[in-house]
């Protein structure tokens, strides 16, 4: 019987394989991840200095110093981050900055579960009734880390920005 467990799970590696390649795949998950981040450091922008310092600082593992830096930049970074993949300008390394930001954001949570601070609201969407708790916020950007590897496998798309930088082969001298 393990056998016919591990060929069934390479079936579904192989499914969820196939549907990474495809083109539309990508676009469709390079729209909506970037949305997400375009939203979100939207939704902290939009709120006073104060109140987003006050989200960072709930959840007690930076040092005072870094949480009005982190306050200041990173809505910008969430929305820099999220245009660039929403159009497809620099898909790659806009989907790694992403990445990396996702990675933060599930180490963070994890100290958060592991440590036991109590938190109502993550505060990743600001003030705009989208409460979340640790292990949501955890569930959610592991998620969103699985659905980047189309976006960076496939690189470019022909409906990004990333498809007008080069000409076809086909138009080359």
């Amino acid at each position: 019987m393990p056998g016919l467990k591990a060929s069934r799970v390479s079936g579904y590696l192989w499914r969820w394989w196939y549907w990474c390649t495809l083109p539309w795949v990508a676009v469709l998950l390079r729209v909506l991840l970037g949305g997400v981040f375009v939203f979100a450091g939207f939704s902290k922008l939009l709120l006073p200095h104060a109140e987003v310092v006050a989200h960072i600082q709930q959840y007690q593992v930076l040092p005072g110093w870094l949480v009005s830096i982190t306050a200041t930049f990173l809505p910008w970074i969430e929305v820099g981050s999220g245009t660039a993949l929403l159009v497809g300008f620099c898909t790659t390394p806009a989907a790694l900055l992403i990445a990396a930001q996702l990675l933060s954001f599930s180490a963070l949570m994890g100290i958060v579960l592991a440590v036991g601070i109590a938190i109502e609201d993550c505060g990743c969407f600001g003030n705009l009734g989208l409460p979340e708790t640790p292990l949501q916020v955890l569930m959610r950007d592991l998620i969103m880390l699985v659905l980047l590897l189309p976006i960076i496998y496939r690189q470019r798309d022909a409906l990004g920005l990333d498809a007008w930088s080069s000409a076809p082969a086909s138009y080359e001298a």
